[in-house]
């Protein structure tokens, strides 16, 4: 026993240091094109972008790559047989929408506390476009996911209880795109997204992802959804705007965070600290 589980954290900081170095090296250019190091041209700024998507499989990819190498064919049937698990129960479904509510309550109260106008996207206007550009945002979870909760969720809680492996996780997925704040071409950059928000955000998703997928026999249909509601909210309902002397206004991110403190509170309480399992 003792043997398997440090097999198991072995694989974990593997997985980890294949994910960062992988990522974050395709990533290097752009960071040294955004602050001069390297000269622009057309040819760099063409490979720069292409790694940019590159990079972004990295978690995925370094998942793929450890369990063909350790577990083989019998492993990745039963890493792809978790996305396709969809048995989860009724219940499941108001819980997905607890981000988006949250972003949504965090713009209302923005505006009633401080007046801060309701963001007016044109997808608003087209709100069937809405269901479609989830669905992209959802099929982009492949790139990310198969590893964050597909491999080393499990294997962190393995060694340490859902709390602290969903703390440390999102700490390390947080850390993971600190290069997108840095560098041109990134929307987190260019859109001056503050990173101490999104640290903050990330974790909070990540002890809401834990307490579904350790809720749903280990389906992967959780981190996904959440996942592209993550990202889907932010395209639609933005949490960064302009006030009226032009400033970016972080109110509804901050009111937003706190929203998302009170539900993750309820369900250690409710859950427990240990497992975030139903009893």
């Amino acid at each position: 026993m003792e043997g398997k589980e440090k097999t198991s954290t072995k694989n974990l900081w593997q997985f980890f240091l294949l994910t960062f170095t992988f990522s974050w090296l395709c990533w290097l250019p752009g960071l040294l094109l955004t602050y001069g190091v390297l000269a622009p041209s057309q040819t760099l700024n063409t490979v720069t972008n292409a790694l940019q998507w590159v990079g972004g499989i990295g978690p995925s990819l370094a998942a793929l790559f450890l369990v063909t190498w350790n577990d083989g064919k019998a492993g990745l049937k039963g890493l792809f047989k978790r996305v396709i698990q969809f048995k989860l129960g009724l219940w499941y479904l108001p819980t997905f929408l607890l981000l988006p509510v949250a972003v949504i309550l965090g713009h209302v109260i923005n505006g009633l506390i401080f007046g801060a106008p309701f963001p007016q996207k044109d997808i608003l206007s087209e709100p069937w476009w809405i269901p479609v550009l989830f669905a992209v945002f959802f099929v982009l979870q492949f790139s990310e996911e198969l590893g964050w909760r597909g491999y080393a969720l499990d294997r962190l809680q393995k060694r340490w209880s859902a709390l602290f492996s969903s703390l440390l996780l999102g700490a390390l997925w947080a850390l993971w795109h600190l290069p997108m704040f840095l560098s041109e071409g990134f929307g987190q950059h260019d859109n001056q997204l503050p990173y101490g928000q999104f640290f903050i955000t990330i974790i909070l998703t990540t002890v809401l992802i834990t307490w579904l997928q350790n809720n749903t026999n280990e389906s992967l249909v959780p981190a996904f959804v959440m996942h592209a509601m993550f990202a889907l909210s932010g395209e639609v309902l933005p949490l960064v705007e302009k006030n009226t002397r032009g400033q970016l206004d972080y109110s509804a991110w901050s009111i937003t965070n706190i929203l998302l403190t009170v539900i993750v509170i309820f369900v250690i309480c409710k859950w427990g600290y240990k497992t975030l399992k139903k009893e």
